[in-house]
Formats: C-alpha cells, structure tokens, sequence
C-alpha cells in the first residue's frame, strides 16, 4: 500500500514538475511575441519563441506519455523547437519580417531544425516503442502536428499584429488552433490506448 501511496505522489510531483514547465514555455512564447510586436526585438525574440514552443509541447508530453516521460518530454520538444526554428530559419532566407535575407544564417537554422525534428522522433519512438501504433500516433500528432499548429499560430499573430495581413492571419490562427487542439487531443487519446496495446 505504502509503494502505490509513494507511486502516486511521484507521478503527482511528475504532472505537476511538466506543467510548470508547460506554463513556463507559454510565457517564453508571449514574452518572445510580445518582443517581435512591440519592442521589435526579432533575433532575440526568436530565442523565446524556440524555447517557448519546446517548453508547451514538451512539457504537455510530459504530462500525458506513459513511461519514460523526461525522454518523452525532451524529445517531443526537440520536435518543437525544430519546427519553430525552421519558420525561423525561412524567414531568414526570405527576409519577410524584420531582417534583410541572410542566407547563411538562413541554411544554418534549417539544417540544425531538420537535425532537431529528426532526432527528436527517433528520440519519441525509441520511447514509445513498446507502445507499437499508439506511441507512434502520439509522436506525430502531439510531436509534430501540434508543433506545427504552434508555429502557425505565431506566424499568423505576427501576420495580424506586425504585418497587417489580416486574411492570411486568419487563416493561419485558425489551421494553427485545429492542428494544435487536434495534435493534443488525440496525443492523448493514443496515450490512453497505450497500455492496453503494451499489455
């Protein structure tokens, strides 16, 4: 009785030790939002964007993965942080929004990004590789899908607030809401099939 009561409390101190991490990664993203919009502070503001992103989608996998849940946790955020990093490194490339295209710095970003994406999936599916289908459901819905639903959603704020694109801001608030929203809703749906596939 005494090993489950103890069991328990670990797993209490796990949840709430990734949502704090959770929270913290949202102020990250606010902060480093905040920094683009009103202090045009873009290089740095990218730093907590990046951070932000791993902390949400990492900190929510620590939540809901069964297991391993600090390699869960980081690997996902690798996800995370790539993906955001490759809007980085685009913009980068492209120029768009606050600094003259920088091609080196652009091809860098991106390759490090590809290199982050990919080891973060290996990392979420050695992790979840008893889990068979489920572990890999929850890797590209939450890794993945709910990454790219982040990166949309500050994409499209930027457009809205800084570019004054409203119809294409629109467009990516609201594929960035479905995909973030679906991303986790059905991480955790695969999560909860998880230990009926592992028994």
């Amino acid at each position: 009785m005494s090993i489950q009561q103890s069991d328990h409390s670990l797993t209490q101190k796990e949840t709430r030790t990734f949502a704090i991490i959770t929270v913290v990664g949202l102020a990250a993203l606010l902060l480093g939002l905040a920094l683009i919009i009103f202090a045009e502070y873009h290089e740095r503001a990218y730093i907590f964007l990046v951070l932000g992103a791993g902390g949400i989608i990492g900190g929510i996998a620590g939540m809901i993965v069964i297991g391993q849940k600090v390699r869960a946790a980081s690997g996902y955020g690798l996800i995370a942080m790539g993906i955001v990093s490759m809007v980085v490194g685009l913009n980068y490339l492209m120029g768009s929004y606050g600094t003259e295209p920088n091609l080196a710095r652009g091809y860098l970003v991106i390759t490090l990004s590809v290199i982050a994406i990919l080891a973060g999936i290996i990392v979420g599916l050695v992790v979840q590789s008893k889990t068979g289908f489920a572990g890999f459901s929850s890797v590209i819905m939450l890794g993945v899908i709910g990454s790219i639903g982040i990166a949309a959603l500050i994409v499209g704020t930027i457009f809205l607030a800084v570019l004054d694109y409203p119809a294409y801001a629109y467009f990516l608030l609201a594929i960035g809401t479905v995909c973030l929203v679906g991303g986790i809703v059905c991480g955790v749906f695969a999560q909860r099939r998880a230990p009926t596939i592992r028994g």
